[in-house]
């Protein structure tokens, strides 16, 4: 499975992904109402914009949940695991583990996001915990697969001047 994740073709296809799924968010987040759980990191915003969302928002937020949020961790994830695996060298195991946790923390993330939408709010306070660390890992492991792409690159235009 790593071998897979680090190649051209399957880089491409992640990426490709992701943009799809960013920009299905873009269209889709009007039809919950403006605003999706995922970016409310206090219990209380959580809870105001549960309260604030009709029957309908909630369901499309649901919709947009199953169809858009479940597969964007695994396709920001794999493109940022495939990249910190391709372009790591002798650290990319080290340097691809927050690409590596970023996905079930995201993952566990929309099933709580996904029973409080459908009306049990018990796990919601998870949130207040699980949101920040997707943040923390998701830009993380941006940094980290962006910097060793970079550093890559110009390592390779380096050897070639040589």
């Amino acid at each position: 499975m790593l071998l897979l994740l680090k190649q051209r073709k399957t880089l491409w296809v992640l990426f490709l992904a992701t943009i799809a799924l960013a920009v299905g968010f873009q269209l889709a987040t009007p039809l919950a109402g403006g605003a999706l759980l995922d970016v409310s990191t206090s219990l209380a915003a959580s809870e105001d914009l549960l309260q604030a969302m009709s029957a309908q928002q909630k369901r499309a937020h649901m919709w947009i949940t199953l169809l858009l949020d479940v597969p964007f961790p695994l396709a920001y994830g794999g493109l940022f695991l495939g990249l910190c695996l391709r372009y790591g060298g002798k650290f990319a195991l080290y340097l691809a583990a927050p690409a590596f946790l970023v996905i079930p923390v995201d993952l566990t993330e929309n099933a709580v996001q996904f029973i409080a939408l459908l009306g049990n709010e018990t796990l919601l306070p998870a949130k207040t915990y699980l949101t920040p660390a997707k943040f923390l890992l998701f830009y993380s492991a941006a940094i980290v697969a962006l910097g060793s792409l970079s550093l890559s690159l110009v390592l390779s235009v380096l050897r070639k001047s040589n």
